[in-house]
């Protein structure tokens, strides 16, 4: 029991996964975005399942519409587009020392975790312009999912950089 004690106390000092919800977003502050008018899909972390998939590549599409960017597959575009997902797992130190405090044996809740980053670069040189990422709950309900996906493309762009 001391040695789960000692763990603990180690884990506490180690970094925690961002809070879920959080959108952590940075941006080329040199960069003129309005220059920008034009881009193309880049491979990235698909995400596994292929409905998440089609909807973060919708909801993307979607959100650079809306900025006035416009899809160009000719191999001229001006910027790159891609998406990595991460899929994990997290369990709440807080609710470990709560049980472990009352005396209860049973394992801390584990909680699926959907991590999103969205990258645009400079096709030209690669120069990374924008990138944003969130850490969302997963839950097993489809529509319940889709609307994590939907809502965290939705908030990771409203951190995009507006034109000049």
């Amino acid at each position: 029991m001391k040695s789960l004690g000692y763990v603990l106390a180690l884990l506490l000092f180690l970094p925690q996964p961002p809070r879920e919800g959080k959108v952590a977003s940075e941006y080329d502050k040199k960069a003129d975005f309005a220059t920008y008018k034009t881009y193309t899909w880049v491979e990235g972390r698909k995400a596994t399942v292929p409905l998440g998939h089609e909807l973060l590549v919708k909801g993307i599409e979607k959100e650079m519409s809306a900025r006035g960017l416009t899809k160009d597959d000719s191999g001229q575009a001006h910027l790159t587009v891609a998406y990595y997902t991460l899929r994990t797992s997290y369990v709440d130190l807080k609710e470990v020392e709560k049980l472990e405090r009352e005396g209860y044996k049973e394992q801390a809740q584990i909680y699926d975790m959907g991590k999103l980053v969205v990258v645009v670069r400079e096709r030209s040189t690669k120069r990374q312009l924008w990138a944003a990422n969130t850490l969302e709950p997963l839950s097993a309900d489809p529509a319940a999912r889709e609307r994590t996906i939907n809502d965290a493309v939705v908030k990771l762009f409203q951190t995009y950089p507006t034109r000049k």
